[in-house]
């Protein structure tokens, strides 16, 4: 079965990931722990895209002003198009769970806290 982020607990959810991984965060923040979780629960192409989506339509929702707008759009372009993030995503033959996807994100933590 396919986890949820709506099964985490606040705390997880406010802890998960990074944000917005090497790119401000703007407004953005809780979106890209969205995003984070699902490309960590992985699995195929329309999971990558559905994720990608799903982040872009939260963060047009939660735009503000102009500069959201354009970031919005922008940060749909560079997942969408460049290539990078093809390479985060966890491409798996099935979805993790959340017990693995938790521990992931804290071996992801450490591993960014020691480097």
């Amino acid at each position: 079965m396919k986890p949820t982020w709506l099964e985490l607990t606040e705390e997880q959810k406010h802890s998960f990931g990074n944000g917005c991984s090497n790119v401000p965060d703007f407004i953005f923040t809780a979106n890209c722990r969205q995003h984070d979780y699902n490309y960590v629960r992985g699995h195929k192409l329309k999971d990558k895209i559905k994720a990608d989506w799903d982040m872009c339509k939260h963060m047009w929702s939660d735009s503000q002003t102009v500069l959201h707008y354009i970031v919005t759009i922008i940060y749909w372009l560079g997942l969408t198009v460049l290539p990078f993030s093809y390479f985060a995503f966890n491409w798996a033959n099935r979805y993790l769970t959340n017990d693995e996807i938790l521990v992931l994100d804290n071996a992801n933590k450490i591993n960014i806290d020691t480097n």
